[in-house]
């Protein structure tokens, strides 16, 4: 078997690089947390998974740095 230990996936909304396999539990904890998120695969498509609510996001307000 040839494992591979590249990161080639990334989650642009967290900012942080997963391998092929684990990016799908990290979708799935955006998920379980009803936020949106947009993930760029191995081959560089990049979907944006719509969990949120809307009516719960619209609530959320900016954090003013």
């Amino acid at each position: 078997m040839n494992a591979t230990k590249d990161r080639d996936c990334r989650c642009l909304t967290c900012e942080k690089d997963f391998h092929y396999l684990g990016i799908a539990r990290h979708r799935a904890a955006h998920r379980d947390k009803k936020e949106s998120c947009v993930i760029m695969y191995t081959y560089g498509d990049v979907v944006r998974h719509d969990y949120g609510d809307p009516e719960y996001t619209e609530k959320i307000k900016p954090i003013d740095w």
